[in-house]
């Protein structure tokens, strides 16, 4: 039995609004019997379930085999409640962490292995920011260029912004990323696996702008939520303050599926479950530490 930290985070996306709830500290393992969570039966997809996994490029095939092993049982627990689950995620500490000792040659070697190895095993990586501050190298932004120009199944991106401010230099960093990327891979494809966030709060599910640099050994469940939005819209004809009520009842049922299976699956490994997480909420302005509506984030 795996004894490591866990972070639960559980996300529902949609048109416009963003919910975030997550596991609460420590305690008794939800019941093991399924929770219908809807009475009209109507589920969104499961889009993404992340895990976030500190790689050692020495060890990372046991690693991740370790990792999907976790992935498949929360996939399996979504599966026997009626769910769609459409992909599995690993995200690993940030580039140049991750390819730290190691010469652009070889780094580049094992950025192929890794991208080689996700296309075998079924699952979508993301080998997080090249920098994330103007005093980052930006050596590792050239090298995470010229991995995505060749390596179709990975993903990485650059934070442009924090609350202390606007990065300039990863700024100028990114844009000649994407103009590396539009001149030298396949059909300017590549730039399509990263992004340049601002702002964005790690641990989130999607990709490629999702990072994480504190505590590995963490699981983010996305939801793609469109039909459940369509369906309260169809119902409360433009009336905005019974929108949000219904809404918001609507994708808490879900984030409670979700809540439950990583509760269940953190039990089955022997994980730790970490406090709550505040999220955002806009338009009151201030923190809530309970599940908000909130703007939505592009990702995939």
């Amino acid at each position: 039995m795996l004894s490591i930290r866990s972070a639960l985070t559980i996300w529902l996306l949609a048109p416009f609004c963003l919910v975030q709830a997550a596991a609460v500290a420590r305690g008794t393992p939800a019941s093991s019997a399924p929770t219908p969570p809807a009475a009209a039966a109507l589920l969104p997809k499961v889009r993404a379930i992340t895990g976030f996994v500190r790689l050692d490029p020495a060890r990372y095939v046991e690693q991740v085999d370790a990792a999907l092993a976790v992935l498949h049982d929360a996939q399996k627990e979504f599966q026997s409640r009626g769910y769609e689950v459409e992909t599995l995620r690993i995200v690993t500490q940030p580039l140049a962490e991750l390819v730290q000792g190691q010469t652009e040659s070889q780094a580049l070697a094992f950025l192929e292995k890794l991208d080689a190895l996700s296309a075998h095993d079924g699952f979508m990586p993301d080998i997080g920011p090249a920098m994330l501050r103007d005093e980052d190298d930006p050596r590792t932004m050239r090298l995470l260029a010229r991995a995505l120009s060749m390596l179709t199944h990975l993903n990485g991106n650059a934070i442009l912004a924090d609350e202390e401010g606007i990065h300039w230099r990863v700024v100028h960093e990114s844009a000649a990323l994407v103009r590396y990327l539009a001149e030298h891979s396949a059909h300017s494809q590549g730039n399509f696996n990263f992004t340049a966030t601002a702002m964005l709060k790690p641990y989130g599910p999607f990709f490629p702008g999702t990072y994480y640099t504190g505590d590995a050994d963490a699981l983010a469940i996305g939801y793609e939520s469109a039909n459940i939005v369509q369906a309260v819209f169809s119902r409360t004809h433009g009336d905005f303050a019974a929108s949000v009520t219904a809404l918001t009842e609507a994708l808490t049922l879900h984030a409670k599926v979700a809540e439950e299976v990583g509760i269940r699956v953190a039990a089955a490994q022997g994980w730790i479950r970490l406090p709550r997480r505040s999220v955002m909420c806009p338009s009151a302005q201030r923190w809530r530490p309970t599940p908000a509506l909130s703007s939505a984030r592009a990702g995939r």
